[in-house]
């Protein structure tokens, strides 16, 4: 897989420049990698390994091109490395569909920081209760039946409030986001 740089990242002045870049990175990094492999845990360790390699190769990287580009193809050839290992497994997906995944989120990284953007103001915009069970289920890792618990209301309606609450946060976001 071929991914052509391009002089979309701004360029760094210090010598942590390459530390930042890897640091601000590291959650669509992160993504980029679940949405090839699919299985959390995994992606948390090909994560380490493609951060490993980027570190080792880092005089490689020119400081100002693109930083998503460069770490993204590294990243997908350690999803490849483990992908080899893992030969065995149950779940197989074959080569043609991870570089056709790997083609498609490239795609729309681009916009990731614009939808993050939207996200957060999307998230301020929300009624308190919509706002609140949306950072108990996902910023605090809550289960349904406990934030239905505490908050006083049977899990169905705090399902309920969940799904509206997406459903807002997604059109928000969709409203915001250039397309």
């Amino acid at each position: 897989m071929d991914f052509p740089l391009k002089q979309n990242d701004p360029p760094e002045k210090s010598p942590d420049g390459f530390a930042d870049l890897m640091a601000d990175h590291q959650p669509r990094l992160g993504a980029y990698i679940r949405s090839l492999i699919g299985d959390e845990h995994s992606s948390k360790d090909v994560l380490q390994e493609a951060n490993i390699t980027m570190l080792k190769k880092s005089k490689d990287f020119t400081l100002g091109t693109n930083f998503t580009a460069w770490s993204f193809r590294i990243a997908y050839f350690e999803v490849l490395t483990w992908r080899r290992r893992m030969g065995r497994s149950r779940l197989h997906f074959d080569d043609s569909l991870v570089e056709s995944l790997a083609t498609t989120v490239e795609e729309v990284a681009p916009g990731y920081d614009h939808r993050l953007e939207a996200l957060s103001l999307c998230l301020r915009l929300l009624p308190e209760r919509q706002r609140e069970i949306i950072e108990r289920r996902y910023l605090k890792s809550e289960s349904v039946q406990e934030i239905a618990a505490e908050m006083g209301f049977n899990a169905n309606a705090a399902s309920q409030l969940l799904f509206r609450a997406r459903l807002a946060l997604s059109k928000c976001v969709t409203l915001r986001t250039p397309h």
